[in-house]
């Protein structure tokens, strides 16, 4: 469960493209010293396809394919931004959960090899999100 996560069920691609523009619209972003249109937050997005088609002996085949759109918020030195208040804050988030996903590209790559078993997906929403996604 991600607190604020959005699921919407569509039927055709402008219906899709609709759901994209307003995930967009609602992406924070802010001025920093470094960035007069900063992104403030991570935008994923999942598009979940399902086609069904049966054949002329009335067999069923369902295709599943799932295609993940990521946009990630940058990393910032804190200090090069002048940032304080909500924008420290968001940029201290921002970096954690890019620090997250440094380490569980870490850990694949060690379980990979035969080195590490645990992977934590589980330590930042995005990565939580992006599980499925990694093969």
């Amino acid at each position: 469960y991600v607190e604020g996560l959005t699921e919407m069920t569509v039927s055709n691609t402008s219906d899709a493209m609709e759901v994209l523009r307003c995930g967009i619209d609602n992406r924070r972003v802010a001025a920093t010293k470094m960035n007069h249109v900063s992104s403030r937050s991570h935008a994923v997005f999942a598009l979940a396809v399902k086609s069904e088609v049966t054949s002329n002996d009335g067999v069923k085949k369902i295709r599943m394919s799932k295609f993940t759109l990521v946009d990630l918020a940058g990393s910032e030195r804190q200090k090069a931004t002048d940032a304080s208040g909500d924008r420290l804050k968001e940029a201290s988030m921002i970096n954690s959960s890019l620090l997250c996903l440094g380490q569980v590209i870490n850990a694949l790559v060690e379980k990979e090899q035969g080195k590490m078993k645990h992977v934590p997906f589980r330590e930042s929403k995005l990565t939580f999100l992006l599980k499925d996604s990694w093969g």
